[in-house]
């Protein structure tokens, strides 16, 4: 497994991802660059920094953050029940500066009642913004939960990003 820690021009949070085989495995970003380096040593990662897939990965970040890209070109790897597959898939279909419920998000899926189902897989996407867990929502609009790093701040940051 490779990793790269970078930061986004103009934004103070620092990212890690994981990839292998020039697909991602996992994003995480936290303010503090220390929290990402502490995971880095417990996994026993490979340091790669000069790979052409993380630089494009890096890239795509840089233009999403200045508006620039909508929608991400990243082959990603995913693991999951059939599930949790689908609801990743669903969330990725969501357009740019457009929300979903998660009912809604169940009701594609075609899985009706499983909208708290939903809300667990979604907390649980190790490719947040890449995979857009920030476009879902509550039943009446409102932020709840978000597993990437900063939490509903964040999200809420994200959201905004997107629609202005």
């Amino acid at each position: 497994m490779n990793q790269k820690i970078f930061q986004v021009n103009n934004l103070h949070f620092y990212f890690r991802i994981l990839f292998n085989d020039n697909k991602l495995f996992d994003l995480s970003f936290s303010e503090n660059k220390n929290d990402l380096m502490e995971r880095q040593l417990s996994l026993k990662i490979n340091k790669n920094s000069s790979s052409k897939f993380a630089k494009e990965v890096q890239n795509q970040l840089n233009a999403y953050f200045t508006r620039k890209l909508k929608k991400f070109d990243i082959p990603v790897h995913i693991e999951g029940s059939e599930f949790s597959l689908k609801v990743f898939k669903e969330m990725s279909k969501i357009p740019y500066g457009k929300t979903k419920s998660y009912k809604q998000v169940a009701e594609k899926i075609k899985e009706p009642k499983s909208a708290r189902a939903v809300g667990r897989v979604s907390g649980s996407n190790k490719i947040p913004i890449i995979i857009p867990c920030h476009r879902i929502v509550g039943s009446n609009g409102e932020l709840v939960g978000y597993s990437g790093g900063g939490g509903l701040l964040f999200k809420s940051y994200l959201q905004l990003l997107e629609k202005s």
